[in-house]
Order: C-alpha cells, then structure tokens, then sequence
C-alpha cells in the first residue's frame, strides 16, 4: 500500500515538473517582462519510477491528468515591481497638496506618479484622521491646529 502510494506521488510530481519546465519554456518565449527576468532554476528532477501494471489498475479516480483551467484576471495588472516605502505613499500626497490648493484624487495622482485608487485611499484615510479635508471638488491640507504642549516624559 505504502509502496504504491509513493508511487503515485512520484508520478504526480513528474507530471508537475514537467508542467512547470513548459511554463517556463513558455515564459522564456514570451520574452522578459521588465528588467528583471526570473533567475530561479528548477530543482533537478529525478528520472521517473516505472510504474508497475498493478499500481496502473488500483490508481485512484481523482487523479486524472486533467488540468484546471488556467485563472486569467480581468484586464492585465500595470503595477510597479516593488511596493512603496512605508508611509512613502502619504508623504506623497501630504507633499501634493502642500501648497494649499485643492487636489482631486486624480490631480493628486497625477502630480506624485502614484495609482488614482491608491491616491484616493489615501486621501480617505487622511480625511478620516483629521490630516486633510474635503473640499468643495476634492481634498485639502487641513488647517493647521493650534499646538499644545505635550506631556513631559516619564
């Protein structure tokens, strides 16, 4: 039982190397994507088990070689490769809209290079912690607040 288990699983492992080694055929076809191009390299794959005609016969129903349809996302992503700095992204927009003028989310996105939704969530968050307010079309530094004096430390 052990015997063919293994084998089954040595089998599905070769059929998943070799699935991986045609992406990666592919996606050398298709060419590099950015300046990055993948550096990963396959694990070096054992030759397969011959499989015996009785672990043939007792093979499970589920494991089929069919595949599952490949997943596609509605439109292509147009990200950037890294993400942002932490709090990069606010210092962004507190910086648009330094001068004093109000920005839409778009004028914003515009001006510091970032993703409008990206802009917009900002602002929302910004707008929520009292740092921006909304204006009549779109969002301003809010004025500033008179300071106090902070509590000594301790």
């Amino acid at each position: 039982m052990i015997d063919r288990l293994r084998e089954q699983i040595q089998e599905r492992l070769d059929q998943l190397a070799g699935e991986a080694d045609r992406l990666r055929k592919a996606l050398v076809a298709l060419g590099p994507r950015s300046s990055k191009a993948p550096t990963r390299k396959a694990p070096a794959r054992k030759p397969p088990v011959s499989k015996p005609a009785e672990a043939a016969a007792t093979k499970p129903a589920g494991s089929s070689t069919k595949r599952a349809p490949a997943r596609r996302a509605s439109k292509p992503a147009a990200r950037s490769p890294r993400r942002t700095a932490p709090g990069a992204t606010k210092a962004a927009v507190l910086t648009a809209l330094a001068d004093g003028e109000a920005m839409t989310a778009g004028q914003v996105a515009d001006k510091t290079g970032l993703a409008r939704g990206t802009v917009s969530t900002m602002l929302s968050k910004l707008a929520k912690s009292g740092e921006v307010q909304k204006a009549e079309r779109g969002y301003r530094l809010a004025a500033a607040a008179p300071t106090t004096p902070s509590s000594p430390a301790q």
